[in-house]
């Protein structure tokens, strides 16, 4: 009695075909030093298409290997042909973030489906939204008129009515504010103010950048890089 063994690499998986005398052949799964699920099979022919799946063999003829899954392609008359996670992904269906939906060709949004072709739905920020109005639009990761009579501000939606400008802030990012009673200085900076003020404060690269201060303590001056704290007789 003899045998050899021819030893294919699968990533950290090799598999392992000997034979005998009695023509039998044996394939079995390794991962590191340990053998695992040996199969025999009768006929040369059988180990067409024969691989390992993580510690299990399968048939990638008729078989999936999905994350160390064996799963068969035949799923009801209707083959699978790869994988959504760890289950099997016929073609009628569609994958999207390893939720499986019973929907051919279809887009993702997250772990939603639909149809971009479908004007009824956006998908904002991987959130998939209905659209109200047909001028819809995205804000972060739902949705807003467009500006009819909303606003969007940092990826919020506000009325109109309330809120007209968005001031973008030194930290990168937004609060809204109505321009008739307010301007933007590193925040929303109301105008009638008899304590806050605006001074732009030269940066090192030359540019300037918007920064309120305590008027009735605090001096805007040259050469404006910084904020000066008043003197004792009140003054800059």
């Amino acid at each position: 009695m003899f045998s050899f063994s021819h030893i294919f690499l699968l990533s950290i998986t090799t598999f392992t075909i000997s034979f005998a005398l009695s023509n039998s052949k044996t394939v079995c799964c390794q991962v590191g030093t340990k053998s695992e699920n040996c199969t025999s099979y009768s006929e040369p022919r059988e180990l067409i298409g024969v691989a390992c799946c993580g510690s299990h063999v399968y048939n990638t003829s008729s078989q999936l290997c999905c994350e160390e899954n064996v799963h068969n392609r035949d799923r009801g008359g209707v083959m699978a042909h790869s994988c959504c996670g760890t289950q099997p992904l016929r073609l009628d269906q569609t994958c999207c973030g390893g939720v499986i939906h019973n929907i051919i060709g279809g887009d993702c949004c997250g772990f939603d489906v639909y149809f971009q072709r479908d004007t009824t739905f956006l998908c904002c920020d991987q959130t998939l939204s209905v659209k109200t109005t047909p001028d819809d639009v995205c804000c972060g990761n739902s949705t807003f008129d467009g500006g009819v009579q909303q606003m969007c501000c940092g990826n919020s939606v506000f009325e109109s009515s309330e809120y007209n400008s968005c001031c973008q802030l030194n930290n990168g990012t937004a609060r809204p504010y109505h321009s008739t009673t307010h301007v933007c200085c590193d925040g929303p900076l109301e105008k009638s103010s008899t304590v806050r003020a605006c001074c732009y404060l030269r940066n090192e690269d030359g540019k300037f950048r918007d920064t309120q201060y305590d008027k009735t303590k605090q001096c805007c001056k040259y050469p404006y890089d910084k904020i000066y704290s008043m003197g004792k007789n009140k003054s800059c």
